[in-house]
């Protein structure tokens, strides 16, 4: 086991949320950054040395979820496997490797010592893993898709607890500062890869909630994709509501929310975790139903379960609201 490991012989390979570029999807994802931290944090692992993979977004997003590296290397056009020799001369001292993102793999090409990779998105790893390689998975789901690859996989047992009831610094963010109403539903958009939000299929689901009554705040991720074309339908609608960019990590904003939209669920660890992490801290979660490529704005009623628990939450506020008047008035 690598708890058992002096600390200057681990070597931690993550990434963490970033930009989205306009030619590939960014690279990196809350769970990981999430699951490194709290692992170094709890002692389950040597803090050995951090290699953060990424640009300088992606260093803020780890550090505002509590991981601080020790370097940062970014890819070359964006492609991981360019960093490949770098990070092979960085191993040579280390008797242990741990892997943090399934995308990550390629780096592992050439690194002598041992490694594991804890895998939460196995879809996202695009080559095999040298069979001295470890994985690690939090959900069946995850494990018989390695299985179908022919490579095995076991059931984590170590870091999982640690996760799930992990307490995430929040920072400074509150309606107050952010001039969001008492009386607005705050509705914000959580995904483990932020790129993975497509921010008009975001921005179609406000509308019909907004023409369905509601008084509404939303809040997108910077790194969502489509973001202008949000922006435009915004605007289109003649900003009947309030249409915030989040600059930081939604996980460090949760206070805010009264509900979080999770279009990008896939059954993966890293999709079940990230819940489980927003509804232990007291946020509600609902699942977008996805109506495949033609979207919202063709499938509308993919977009009723979300608007009935919506209305529920809004009765509660207002309902909340009248109790506290005739309280005061009384």
């Amino acid at each position: 086991m690598i708890a058992n490991a002096p600390p200057s012989d681990v070597l931690h390979l993550v990434s963490a949320p970033t930009a989205a570029s306009t030619s590939r999807p960014a690279i990196g994802g809350y769970v990981p950054t999430l699951l490194c931290a709290r692992a170094i944090e709890e002692g389950l692992v040597p803090r050995g040395r951090i290699v953060l993979v990424g640009d300088e977004k992606s260093e803020r997003s780890a550090r505002s979820l509590g991981l601080v590296p020790d370097e940062r290397l970014t890819p070359p056009l964006g492609r991981v496997k360019m960093l490949a020799r770098s990070v092979r001369n960085i191993a040579e001292q280390s008797q242990r490797v741990c892997v943090w993102n399934d995308e990550l793999v390629p780096l592992l090409k050439g690194v002598r010592a041992p490694a594991e990779l804890i895998s939460t998105r196995p879809d996202l790893a695009r080559r095999r893993v040298p069979s001295r390689v470890d994985i690690r998975v939090f959900e069946r789901h995850d494990r018989k898709v390695w299985e179908a690859r022919n490579q095995e996989a076991e059931i984590d047992s170590l870091y999982r607890t640690s996760l799930e009831t992990a307490s995430i610094g929040t920072g400074a963010h509150n309606r107050s500062s952010l001039g969001i109403p008492d009386d607005s539903v705050c509705v914000g958009v959580i995904a483990d890869r932020p790129s993975e939000i497509d921010a008009r299929a975001i921005g179609f689901l406000i509308g019909l909630l907004n023409v369905s009554g509601f008084r509404l705040t939303a809040v997108i991720p910077e790194n969502a994709s489509h973001l202008n074309a949000a922006r435009r339908h915004h605007q289109g609608l003649g900003d009947q509501f309030r249409f915030l960019i989040a600059q930081d990590p939604v996980l460090t904003m949760l206070p805010i929310f009264d509900v979080l939209i999770h279009p990008c669920f896939n059954g993966s660890g890293a999709s079940v975790l990230l819940e489980r992490i927003c509804e232990n801290m007291g946020t509600r979660v609902l699942r977008l139903e996805s109506g495949g490529r033609a979207g919202l704005s063709r499938a509308p009623g993919v977009a009723g379960p979300v608007i009935d628990a919506i209305d529920d939450i809004f009765m509660n506020k207002a309902n909340s609201a009248v109790s506290t008047e005739t309280e005061i008035h009384v």
